[in-house]
């Protein structure tokens, strides 16, 4: 009984940490400008995001191609003008535990997508995205720390529809250290019993 009631303490506490996430990074693309910027490069995303090895297209609702952004506002088509997806890269985090939550949308011009996203050593690919498709989702994760990217499968100017993106760190609990020492605390105590009545 009394090691049941250590494991469950230590389960709470390891998960409890999780509802207090706090958000480390937030973007719902709508700082970026007016207009619909077609190929936009690393430079027009301020510093926030990187482009390479290819495009993504910013969108704006009431611009070019706005009508794509699933609730208007504006978004990132994940697979720019080129012909080349470009890899989507935030700025780094470091190493921890994570919640990632998103708005991801297929294209909406009748194709089927795939997008790759990773943190780090952390990734998982959200296949088959059809054109009327919500791709949205939560992951929570591990990392070893690095870029928050996301890479549209093929090639063809036409990709999912990136529309807002939170990154949320989650604390150590703040009673974990306390629990370990108190689990310490408990073992040398039976240790001490066990060697005495020996």
């Amino acid at each position: 009984m009394f090691k049941k009631m250590i494991t469950l303490s230590a389960f709470v506490a390891l998960f409890a940490g999780a509802s207090n996430a706090a958000v480390v990074f937030e973007d719902d693309f709508s700082s970026y400008g007016a207009t619909t910027e077609l190929n936009a490069d690393s430079a027009f995303f301020g510093g926030n995001w990187a482009v390479s090895g290819g495009t993504v297209d910013y969108l704006v609702e009431g611009s070019d191609f706005g009508n794509l952004c699933v609730g208007g506002g504006s978004c990132i088509d994940l697979d720019g003008s080129t012909n080349d997806a470009g890899l989507f890269s935030s700025i780094s985090f470091a190493a921890g535990s994570y919640v990632l939550d998103l708005s991801l949308f297929g294209s909406g011009r009748g194709s089927t997508e795939s997008v790759t996203i990773s943190l780090g050593n952390w990734s998982t690919t959200i296949g088959s995205i059809g054109s009327t498709d919500d791709a949205s989702g939560s992951w929570a994760f591990s990392t070893d720390g690095g870029a928050l990217t996301f890479q549209n499968a093929g090639g063809d100017n036409i990709g999912a529809i990136l529309s807002d993106v939170t990154l949320s760190a989650v604390p150590l609990p703040a009673g974990l250290p306390l629990l370990a020492t108190g689990l310490g605390l408990i073992g040398l105590i039976g240790r001490r019993r066990k060697a005495t009545k020996a």
